[in-house]
């Protein structure tokens, strides 16, 4: 196979190249240069070097073989990539800055599994941290494209990408895997897991169908003081995956798959902390609640793809249908404890807020390419739609006495609202390369979008909202996202791009009733980014090396907020736009082969996100940077192959550095939240069809925090999302 680049640490993560060898198969024989690695970020197979455009794939296998198993895992060997998460199950993910932090309800990064959109769009959902985080025991690889995708993904993907890339059924092969693991958590408890997969060709050549199913329970260690509890916040997944392939003739293939994976938690990963320096209120990972503060998340999404060609024209279409449901219990009590108190002369009261989110969403898109001017012109051209339905309850909860979780039902709900809202999306696009010479190539893509938002408000009278409001918003606009752009390959391992893009995220009812606010909007606008970027990819030293490179500056207009306006006693919730922002950085990444069985790889980012005027609806000043976005992140990692034996074996391990970030916007009280380190090893051996592998994630015991927030009325306590301390564990795995 020809040399080519590998671009970013798609070989490497924790557990190393040792990934490569397939399920068939074990294979000692390892290439030490790089070899072509192949991703679909572009919607068609493309070489990465191919691609005029920022993107890490990183390999599923290599990420179960480390224990790497969440997003919160490995973001920081993605250069570009940072998240929040209070929690497990509930992550924002944030690409090159785009984020306003917690006051952000519409999702800036996109997801997509295979060809099906996931995950809802508007601001009414929570689309922001009910994303999809699948674990990786059916998957191939995770791509992450960097930078706006608005042409070629739609609406949303204003930071960039996620694409989770599953598993496809070969007809001509029956086998599977079988794996047990389990693993200890440093202050907490157990964890263990289970994976199978079977691959089964039903028509030699023609028909096979692929089952996979997964369970893993994840340890707690975070501790209840105020009930005397340990470990409360252990969580369960299961997943399950069914998948067809068809080869209906040699033009024609018809893909269809459903996937299921349901989260469970028994409290949230949080700690109380006191703001000024974040130390532990209490001690260290301990949060008090009076309420089991449980979280869940179902997610079920189905697809069917079918690729042929009709004449000269390849031809795509994807239908997709997808249910989330989630639901999240959070004790209130140091918020709404004091103000019971204080205000009602009634002490020892506890409060609590239930929020029940469901989406369907079904996505249609038919696209089809062709060549013209003697195959110097690449172009492809769609229609795709979609259609969302979400509703967003706080169902009514009596506050309750702490001491003993008694409703008291002498006052009303603390809440009880419910919003309901309809999305629909049609969109015309295309995408072209026009290669100028063998070596040049200019591209070009344009994407029109128009959309419809009813938006369904139901607030009943309750202790926190007096006045109940009815009302009903519909909203309708058109955006037009471009791309341009030009490639220069000197060579076939060398390339140069500059790109020049757009994206934008829905604007959508702004929630505000009538007469609240003198002049106010009745809706809020698409917010719009505009990225320059510059990169460079290089397979240098006969394959023995790789570097990729790219600068950016993305400007931010119209940035979309959330704020508040009272009125006659009632504090009403609404959205408008707040300002411009701009994100500047660079990201690189370099992988060697310094000898041979020894593989080094390195990835590093600086992001310069900040606010470039004042905005009041954010409580920020011109100059702000954004809420959670570390300037600096890196990481490296090694992996060395050998044998025991006639036993092929490796062993890797890998350092992820995350820089220091602010909680908030200036006028809110931002928080400092500090730069943390993880160390990473495993090691593991294969043993005829037997694989056994040993894993250790923050060996360091890093207390790292990637949520912080101010909840309560006396600003103490802060809530601190606190990522797993040390885990060490193990797996066995038998392939057939």
């Amino acid at each position: 196979m020809k040399k080519t680049l590998i671009a970013t640490a798609c070989l490497l993560l924790a557990a190393g190249s040792h990934a490569q060898q397939s399920e068939e198969k074990n294979n000692s024989e390892q290439p030490q240069t790089l070899d072509k690695v192949i991703v679909t970020a572009q919607k068609r197979e493309q070489a990465l070097i191919d691609v005029p455009s920022s993107v890490t794939a990183v390999r599923a296998e290599s990420l179960a073989s480390a224990g790497l198993v969440r997003l919160e895992d490995y973001a920081a060997e993605v250069p570009g990539m940072s998240i929040t998460a209070l929690s497990r199950g509930f992550t924002s993910v944030v690409l090159r800055g785009i984020s306003t932090g917690i006051s952000q309800a519409t999702p800036a990064t996109a997801f997509y599994v295979d060809e099906a959109p996931v995950g809802s769009i508007t601001a009414y959902a929570t689309g922001s941290t009910v994303t999809p985080d699948l674990d990786p025991y059916d998957l191939r690889r995770v791509e992450v494209l960097k930078g706006p995708q608005g042409t070629m993904y739609g609406a949303g993907a204003v930071g960039g990408l996620v694409r989770y890339v599953t598993a496809a059924p070969d007809p001509e092969r029956f086998g599977g895997q079988i794996s047990l693991g389990a693993n200890k958590v440093t202050d907490g408890g157990d964890g263990y897991e289970g994976r199978v997969s079977l691959n089964v060709p039903l028509v030699s050549k023609t028909l096979a169908m692929r089952v996979s199913l997964m369970e893993r329970n994840d340890a707690g260690y975070i501790d209840n003081p105020a009930k005397n509890q340990t470990d409360v916040n252990k969580a369960k997944t299961r997943a399950g995956r069914l998948a067809l392939g068809w080869a209906i003739d040699k033009d024609w293939m018809l893909q269809t798959s459903v996937m299921t994976q349901r989260f469970k938690a028994d409290g949230i990963g949080m700690e109380d902390v006191v703001g000024t320096d974040m130390h532990p209120l209490t001690g260290k990972l301990q949060h008090a609640s009076y309420i089991p503060e449980t979280q869940s998340v179902d997610f079920t999404v189905g697809n069917a793809t079918l690729k042929g060609r009709i004449g000269e024209f390849s031809v795509v279409s994807s239908t997709t249908y997808q249910k989330i449901s989630s639901e999240v219990n959070v004790d209130q009590t140091a918020s709404f404890g004091p103000v019971f108190n204080l205000l009602l002369g009634i002490p020892g009261l506890g409060a609590q807020t239930r929020q029940q989110v469901q989406t369907k969403r079904w996505a249609q898109e038919l696209r089809a390419g062709s060549t013209a001017l003697s195959d110097k012109l690449d172009y492809e051209g769609g229609l795709f739609f979609t259609q969302e339905e979400s509703s967003n309850a706080l169902p009514p909860l009596s506050p309750f006495i702490a001491a003993t979780g008694t409703p008291f039902t002498v006052l009303p709900a603390l809440f009880d609202a419910r919003i309901d809202s309809k999305y629909k999306e049609v969109s015309l696009f295309g995408n072209a390369t026009y290669a100028v010479t063998p070596q040049f190539d200019l591209l070009g893509g344009l994407r029109v979008s128009q959309t419809k938002q009813n938006y369904h408000q139901d607030y009943k009278a309750s202790l926190l909202n007096p006045l109940a409001v009815l009302l009903d918003q519909d909203v309708s606009s058109n955006k037009t996202n471009f791309l341009v752009g030009a490639r220069y390959k000197p060579d076939a391992n060398t390339a140069v791009y500059v790109r020049v893009a757009t994206g934008n995220r829905p604007g959508g009812a702004s929630a505000l009733p009538p007469g609240v606010v003198t002049g106010g909007k009745q809706s809020f606008d698409a917010d719009t980014v505009t990225s320059y970027e510059l990169g460079f990819k290089s397979n240098l030293a006969g394959g023995k090396a790789s570097i990729e490179a790219a600068v950016f500056t993305t400007d931010w207009k119209d940035v979309q907020a959330q704020t508040s306006a009272t009125k006659s006693g009632a504090t009403y919730q609404y959205f408008v736009n707040g300002g411009t922002a701009r994100s500047r950085g660079a990201e690189t990444t370099l992988l060697v082969f310094p000898v041979k069985d020894l593989t080094l790889r390195l990835t590093a980012a600086y992001t310069d996100a900040r606010l470039t005027e004042d905005a009041p609806a954010l409580q920020g000043m011109n100059g702000d940077r954004m809420p959670f976005v570390p300037r600096v992140t890196a990481s490296f990692g090694t992996d060395y192959r050998f044998e025991i034996g006639s036993y092929p074996a490796w062993i890797g391990g890998s350092a992820n550095y995350i820089g220091s970030r602010v909680s908030t916007f200036g006028g809110k009280g931002p928080l400092n939240v500090p730069a943390y380190t993880t160390v990473n090893l495993n090691t593991g051996a294969d043993i005829g069809a037997w694989r056994v592998t040993l894993y250790g994630k923050n060996l360091n015991n890093a207390h790292g925090i990637n949520f912080a927030n101010n909840t309560a009325v006396a600003a103490v306590p802060f809530n601190a999302g606190i990522i797993q301390p040390r885990t060490i564990g193990g797996d066995v795995s038998y392939r057939f």
